[in-house]
């Protein structure tokens, strides 16, 4: 048996040597960046080698922002070269994060009545790196997600106001949207106006692609099919599925998710609105 392997662990006392708390480690394994052993009594061990993995997740996850994708490409391969990891960087930050309101973050904060420690335990982040958000630093598609699904929103409810207010958005010309992560959805806004509570989006869905973690966040939703197939999943129940010509309404706080489960492409009109009756 290695040596590294003898000493081991537990995630109270790992989580104490990198000064985050347990919450933060088991997001970590959640999102598939460390593989960890259980004991047989099913508690969660690290050994040594263990540590030095999480020692580096923690430096691009909390040190760098980097997302989970980026993270895991990092640890593939690649370490000791700056430029691979600043190419990395650079493709887990896209310019969705440019374009989130900074003061969004910290109002709805305030409004819930949480603290800076709250939110940042709550999503497993550092109190000084969620101040940094708050005062316009960038965010990670996985970190908008989770920060979303802490305050109950669509992570569309972020993105800060256009520059150039216009009633007519034509074809072709609304402002791409990466709120998802996956390379097979691509999302258009169809809404150019500083001041609203719906968030018309043009989505194309590649085979094999969506939103298939559930999820539940505020307001209401309404999709119309253009062409394609669309499964969805409400709660427990079965899915529905979705046709060229059919729409589909639900609220935000049904445990909801989505896909597309045929050979073709998927294209469809999808609206949320921010504010639930």
């Amino acid at each position: 048996m290695d040596h590294n392997d003898s000493i081991t662990f537990s995630i109270s006392q790992v989580a104490k040597m990198l000064g985050v708390v347990p919450g933060t480690i088991r997001n970590w394994e959640k999102a598939g960046l460390i593989s960890v052993k259980r004991s047989d009594s099913n508690y969660r061990i690290f050994t040594v080698d263990d540590l030095a993995t999480l020692r580096r997740v923690k430096e691009y996850s909390i040190d760098k922002h980097m997302g989970a994708q980026a993270i895991k490409l990092l640890l593939g391969g690649g370490e000791g070269s700056s430029d691979f990891e600043e190419s990395i960087r650079q493709q887990a930050e896209k310019q969705y994060s440019k374009r989130l309101t900074s003061e969004k973050w910290r109002e709805l904060r305030k409004q819930k009545g949480y603290t800076l420690e709250d939110v940042s335990h709550g999503v497993g982040i550092s109190v000084a790196h969620l101040s940094k958000l708050e005062n316009g630093g960038n965010v990670s598609l996985e970190l908008l997600r989770d920060l979303a699904h802490f305050y109950g929103e669509s992570p569309l409810y972020f993105l800060e106001p256009v520059r150039d207010e216009k009633h007519l958005v034509e074809k072709g010309s609304g402002d791409p949207l990466d709120l998802n992560g996956d390379p097979g959805i691509d999302m258009h806004s169809l809404v150019a106006m500083r001041d609203h509570i719906m968030y018309p989006v043009l989505c194309e869905v590649q085979p094999g692609s969506g939103n298939k973690s559930p999820h539940t966040h505020n307001g209401e939703e309404f999709i119309y099919m253009f062409s394609g197939t669309l499964e969805l999943r409400i709660n427990d129940g079965p899915p529905y599925v979705l046709h060229a010509g059919d729409s589909f309404y639900y609220r935000g706080s049904d445990l909801h998710s989505w896909w597309n489960p045929s050979r073709r492409k998927a294209k469809f009109l999808w609206i949320h609105s921010s504010v639930a009756k």
